[in-house]
């Protein structure tokens, strides 16, 4: 658990871009929750987008990894170059001293890949740069509850739209952005599926990008060991144009297994996102999902 007073660190796990105001709001953010910021080199130096500065980005995740006074660990932004530091990342360091790593997008590659290595929990919430700085009310609420607060998270209050609904099913978490995780299949960073529970949500796809990427995670065994599925906001999907729907594509791709399937707006791109744990016990099914844990420890 975060208290008031912990250094935390904003790194760059992805390359980014020069958005200077951007990174000092989200900073505020972090500081008005009363905790300290220490902002990371992979941040500060060499802002490209993709393929450069891995060293660099890789460096910068392990040195607040191992640093004992660093509580929280914070990706700045998402994009398509995370997966580049996937082996270099020092998984003994956080397995020795666990705590607090979150991020979006492109960066639940870390998340997943860090949990897979270790069975530390991670957190997908917002990155700091397109998510915290906006200070949205959503988004400082769920902050504060997830991350700053021992008590089970509970239940999810945002509406819930049943796609198929089932019995109640007890589960741990999964969770990432669909595309991000479904590239790491067959990788030694993939998600650990098997009785999970899979959130996922994206950006910029259609069904048919929906229905590869789905299928690709049916024919490599991964829909078979699920337990349920929740699907966030698909921020930029358009479906007019479309002869089949995002629903059209999960159903028929899980159409061999009987777990629940619902849909929500609660987290996603571009929105105050519910921080989902990875890792934690939940529940799902007859209309509710439950988390049963905080995926922190009070210290």
């Amino acid at each position: 658990m975060l208290i008031r007073g912990d250094l935390v660190a904003v790194v760059a796990p992805s390359a980014s871009p020069n958005v200077h105001d951007k990174l000092q709001r989200g900073v505020r953010f972090l500081e008005e929750q009363g905790l300290r910021v220490r902002v990371g080199v992979s941040v500060l130096r060499e802002r490209t987008y993709i393929g450069r500065g891995r060293d660099l980005r890789a460096d910068d995740l392990n040195r607040q990894l191992r640093d004992r006074k660093v509580r929280g660990v914070f990706c700045l932004v998402g994009g398509f170059s995370a997966y580049e530091i996937l082996e270099k990342i020092d998984y003994r360091a956080i397995a020795r001293d666990p705590k607090v790593v979150m991020g979006f997008s492109d960066n639940t590659s870390i998340l997943n890949a860090i949990h897979a290595r270790t069975g530390v929990v991670t957190f997908m919430g917002e990155n700091v740069l397109w998510g915290l700085s906006e200070r949205r009310k959503g988004s400082r609420e769920r902050f504060l509850r997830a991350l700053m607060d021992p008590r089970p998270l509970g239940k999810v209050e945002d509406e819930l739209e049943a796609w198929r609904d089932a019995p109640v099913r007890r589960a741990r978490t999964v969770a990432g952005n669909l595309s991000t995780i479904t590239a790491l299949t067959g990788s030694l960073f993939a998600p650990v599926y098997r009785g999970r529970i899979l959130f996922w949500e994206d950006i910029g796809i259609g069904a048919d990008d929906a229905n590869a990427a789905l299928w690709q995670l049916r024919l490599t065994g991964v829909l078979a060991r699920l337990r349920g599925m929740v699907i966030g906001h698909l921020e930029g999907l358009d479906e007019e144009n479309s002869d089949i729907t995002i629903r059209h594509v999960v159903l028929t791709a899980a159409d061999r297994s009987s777990w629940p399937i619902y849909k929500t707006g609660a987290f996603g791109h571009w929105r105050p996102s519910l921080v989902v744990p990875i890792g934690i016990r939940a529940r799902i099914g007859r209309g509710e999902l439950v988390f049963e844990e905080s995926g922190v420890s009070s210290r």
